[in-house]
């Protein structure tokens, strides 16, 4: 799902469960942090795009092996068939 830019309604259909206060708030946060880039294009309908600054983009390899961890450890909690997959398994 990395790219060069995301928006809103991406982060929505590829986040299973989470709601669009809740992806508000920390998109909000990653923001204040530093992490990411929000581009506002004041084209008709108006456009958002997200971006990872440089700072977001140092942390990915952490990022990647804490999901490698979860998806190694915790597959009982999050997959309904509880089987581990690796990253690549689900990150198209």
């Amino acid at each position: 799902m990395l790219s060069n830019q995301c928006r809103f309604n991406q982060f929505l259909e590829n986040i299973p469960g989470i709601n669009s206060k809740t992806l508000s708030a920390r998109l909000r946060e990653m923001e204040k942090n530093g992490l990411i880039r929000r581009m506002v294009y004041h084209d008709t309908p108006l456009r958002v795009e997200y971006y990872l600054t440089e700072k977001g983009l140092a942390a990915k390899p952490i990022l990647d092996q804490m999901a490698e961890f979860s998806l190694k450890h915790c597959s009982s909690v999050i997959f309904e068939d509880g089987k581990p997959r690796t990253l690549q398994e689900v990150v198209h």
